[in-house]
């Protein structure tokens, strides 16, 4: 993980009790369509540097807020909303393991149920008035990820899975055993993950974007001020190949879609772009900068830093922001 900057100057006990112990279970989907799966697809081969160390994230899904709801299947006490990991209790692979952030907290536990802070309302309808019983909708978010951890497998294939389901979204008194009837994420394609000899060295050149003095002049909301150049420039030592993702993720600063607002200056923006097309690069997404394949040890990715008006009054002053910059192997 490399960092760099941007600077310079501009301008009910009881009830539970009464209720019956029987029949307590629950069905939870996502809301409206009543989805059952959620799928993240690797959709090609993630390549691992055996040179890494433990705990260094390989691949990390989308970021998700799932929109679930929960609906009882008979009358009971109230009950919790839960994410059972590893529902199928398998190996995910070799050499690897899986995580789940939920509400900016990392899991790492290969098994096990997390708490959502979520409960489906108790109920004593009859059986044949279940659906009038109250259910509970709530928003999920959510992403997962995978770890180098552990030796590298002699073959360098670090997973022979298909699928893998990450978690299932059940009640807290157990899961049901009737299939597709709970919402569960699962990850495809893991046999795309495989071990390379060695990691790729980037360098931000240069590592601070000094804009200099901006003038206030000619302003308008959405306009650029000004921009500088800056690269990433990278580098392996193997003759393993691979190709590289990058992602920008803010340290400082808000986000207006894909401008970033320093806090200590409202009136500018950053925005990154790709130099030769000028492609706005998202904050926190993945985006291909190079391919480090056969005969190709090292390479450089141009960008532009563009100061962005964010008003048609600014403010003089000085701003600052800063970014990591995440790579990912392909």
């Amino acid at each position: 993980m490399t960092t760099f900057s941007f600077s310079r100057w501009c301008p009910v006990f009881l009830s539970v009790l009464l209720m019956p112990a029987t029949g307590m279970a629950m069905t939870c989907k996502t809301q409206g369509s009543g989805e059952t799966v959620i799928r993240a697809d690797l959709s090609s081969s993630v390549a691992i540097p055996a040179t890494l160390p433990d705990g260094s994230v390989v691949w990390r899904s989308e970021r998700l807020n799932a929109a679930i709801e929960c609906a009882r299947e008979a009358s009971g006490p109230a009950e919790d909303v839960v994410l059972y990991l590893n529902p199928e209790n398998v190996q995910i692979g070799e050499g690897i393991r899986a995580g789940l952030t939920l509400n900016g907290i990392d899991y790492l536990q290969s098994n096990g149920r997390i708490p959502t802070q979520q409960v489906l309302p108790a109920c004593t309808e009859g059986m044949g008035n279940v659906a009038a019983c109250p259910r509970v909708s709530f928003n999920l978010p959510f992403s997962v990820f995978i770890q180098k951890y552990g030796p590298t497998p002699p073959s360098g294939s670090a997973s022979d899975l298909l699928d893998y389901r990450m978690f299932q979204v059940d009640s807290g008194n157990g899961m049901s055993p009737v299939p597709d009837n709970n919402l569960n994420y699962v990850i495809n394609n893991l046999m795309g993950l495989r071990f390379v000899a060695c990691d790729a060295e980037l360098r931000v050149l240069p590592e601070t974007v000094d804009f200099g003095t901006v003038p206030i002049k000619n302003v308008r909301v959405g306009e650029v001020a000004t921009f500088q150049r800056f690269a990433l420039a990278t580098s392996r030592t193997c003759d393993s190949p691979f190709s590289l993702n990058a992602r920008f993720t803010p340290v400082s600063g808000t986000l207006a879609g894909d401008v970033l607002v320093p806090v200590s200056n409202e009136s500018i923006g950053i925005r990154v772009t790709h130099a030769p097309a000028h492609q706005p690069i998202r904050f926190n997404e993945p985006f291909h900068i190079i391919d480090l394949l056969d005969g190709m040890y090292s390479g450089t990715a141009d960008f532009n830093a563009e100061l962005v008006w964010q008003t048609n009054t600014p403010t003089p002053g000085p701003f600052a922001a800063e970014v990591f910059v995440d790579l990912f192997y392909k």
